[in-house]
């Protein structure tokens, strides 16, 4: 059951109720769905580089594999700004 409407929407409800379209965007958006298509091999492997170098678990840099074929080290805003 959906929760009931507020009587006083904050701007950004108002403006979601009066356009549907912007609506079903940011409910896609916002979707868990979308954010998880990296398939499990692509995380596995990662996450082996991550516990070889012993960087797993402790932060740090995203592990990248690089064109010549090698693994390294790249900054998240770097890695993730990338499509």
């Amino acid at each position: 059951m959906a929760s009931p409407r507020a009587a006083n929407p904050g701007r950004t409800a108002r403006y979601y109720r009066s356009n549907p379209k912007a609506r079903a965007k940011h409910n896609r958006d916002n979707n868990t769905g979308g954010k998880h298509d990296k398939p499990k091999e692509y995380t596995r492997k990662h996450s082996e580089v991550r516990r070889a170098k012993n960087i797993m678990g402790k932060g740090g840099g995203d592990v990248v594999k690089k064109k010549n074929g090698s693994w390294g080290t790249q900054s998240m805003k770097i890695n993730r700004s990338r499509k």
